[in-house]
């Protein structure tokens, strides 16, 4: 049978009589001990595949510390042997997860029955542990956020992954409900989901705890079922921020590919019929009095301002970067800290904190002071009397990032469409032309990105974020600090 048992018991008699009645049933006893510290050794020691413990043992262990050395430390079953079964040793006993009980004395007890089961037990027990461990690692080691809840919807599992994007620790976010560690929003309307576990395939904005940036996230929830009955679910989740923002980039290229094809043959056009009629209203001004003089001076200046729109359209025909040169950013923002402070006006402020010993970029100079004002007029019309604007750069991964944020709010269709060309958020009220699409034009063609970002009670940002020209640092003479923008006269 070559089953190995080592016997745990204080009488030397009861001790005998058991090995005996073992040996004869064809099991091998390696050893009997009569103390806590011998049962503790030889286990170790000899590794048996069983052991037969007494409960009430003599020193300063008894039977159940005993066990509950050995299951901690070498995880071998052990059977008690007992000849008190009541309520209050068994519950004890109970702690140390036995595989099974022998009441004394043994007259009539068929050894092979308790300990074949406990065999089998330990052995399917073993199997659940090497199972349950390579679970746990897979789990673990899974890239994708993972969350999987119990049958009442709170939290049993969750890996590495889901704790960065949700902000939870994962021991504390055990035993919690999923809607409360998972929260969710719809990616298009910005609404609250009322239920984090309803089974599909879907798209949100998740609510990270603490001071993070809430990521557009791709989640896959399923039901944990076994035989048909439903033990929580499980949910698989992405961060596809960065796919979403790439999606935004390409769309809004296309458009502008498309526009441009437009602008390039139309604004000429235009322009040229612009002109003659220009012409031909100078001419009638000058030979007309009276109110008929003034009317067509109206006829003019609104014929002024649709010229300037046709210029735009023309400059929206570009497919080149300029004169592109390696431009240091925050000597070019203060030398904007003038015209900036006449386009805000007496009632809008600037703020400017440039981030020294960042790296050149490469751009149009006269290109880029263009579009940063276009911005910063976007930002007067955009904001309310008393706003702060504020103009920030910084080195961000292999270059250049500038934020110019104010206290609007955008939202999210806003923010999908907010570089087309005259696209209005707000319908019936004055709208940014072609201004915004130019801006987007001259940094895709500086080779950068343009993005809107919005964050809950301080407003919202454009950040722009150029590649390094090279590796030399930006001339340290200027001091940035310094550079703040007052109130000035205007709107």
């Amino acid at each position: 049978m070559n089953v190995e048992i080592l016997i745990v018991e204080d009488e030397g008699l009861i001790a005998l009589d058991l090995k005996k009645r073992l040996e004869q049933a064809g099991y091998k006893v390696v050893a009997v001990a009569d103390n806590g510290e011998d049962a503790i050794l030889n286990a170790g020691n000899l590794k048996p595949d069983v052991i037969l413990m007494d409960i009430r043992l003599r020193g300063p262990m008894d039977g159940v510390e005993i066990a509950d050395e050995i299951r901690k430390r070498f995880y071998i079953p052990v059977i008690f042997v007992t000849a008190h079964a009541d309520r209050e040793t068994l519950d004890r006993a109970r702690i140390t997860e036995p595989f099974g009980y022998i009441v004394k004395p043994f007259h009539g007890i068929d050894f092979r029955v308790q300990i074949e089961v406990a065999l089998w037990r330990h052995k399917m027990e073993q199997k659940l542990r090497v199972s349950q461990a390579w679970l746990s690692a897979t789990f673990q080691n899974v890239a994708d956020g993972l969350i999987a809840t119990d049958e009442a919807g709170n939290i049993a599992l969750m890996n590495k992954p889901a704790a960065l994007l949700t902000g939870w620790d994962i021991e504390e976010a055990k035993g919690r409900s999923l809607d409360e560690v998972f929260r969710l929003s719809d990616e298009i309307t910005g609404r609250p989901v009322a239920n984090a576990a309803t089974p599909g395939f879907h798209t949100f904005i998740l609510s990270p705890r603490g001071d993070f940036d809430p990521p557009i996230i791709e989640a896959e929830i399923s039901e944990n079922r076994d035989e048909g009955k439903a033990f929580g679910v499980i949910v698989a989740f992405r961060d596809i921020t960065e796919r979403r923002k790439a999606e935004r980039r390409d769309r809004q290229i296309q458009k502008m590919n498309a526009l441009t094809l437009m602008a390039t043959g139309l604004g000429r056009e235009l322009a040229e019929s612009q002109s003659r009629m220009d012409e031909s209203i100078k001419f009638l001004i000058e030979n007309t009095q009276g109110e008929t003089a003034r009317l067509l001076w109206d006829v003019y200046e609104h014929s002024l301002q649709q010229q300037t729109i046709v210029q735009q359209l023309i400059a929206l025909g570009r497919t080149d970067s300029g004169r592109a040169v390696p431009l240091d950013l925050n000597a070019v923002l203060a030398g904007l800290r003038e015209p900036i402070r006449k386009t805000l006006g007496v009632h809008r402020t600037a703020t400017f904190h440039l981030r020294q010993g960042i790296p050149l970029i490469l751009a149009d100079p006269a290109l880029l002071r263009e579009n940063v004002l276009r911005l910063i007029t976007d930002c007067r019309h955009a904001t309310a009397k008393g706003a702060m604007i504020e103009i920030s750069t910084m080195a961000h991964k292999s270059g250049i990032q500038l934020v110019i944020r104010d206290d609007r709010k955008v939202g999210i269709a806003t923010r999908e469409r907010v570089f087309d060309p005259y696209y209005q958020s707000s319908p019936g009220k004055r709208n940014p032309g072609f201004t915004l699409a130019l801006v987007c034009q001259f940094v895709a063609l500086a080779g950068g990105t343009i993005e809107v970002e919005t964050i809950e009670n301080e407003g919202s940002a454009y950040i722009i974020r150029f590649p390094a020209a090279t590796g030399i640092l930006a001339p340290p003479e200027i001091d940035h600090a310094e550079l703040t923008a007052a109130t000035a006269s205007g709107y």
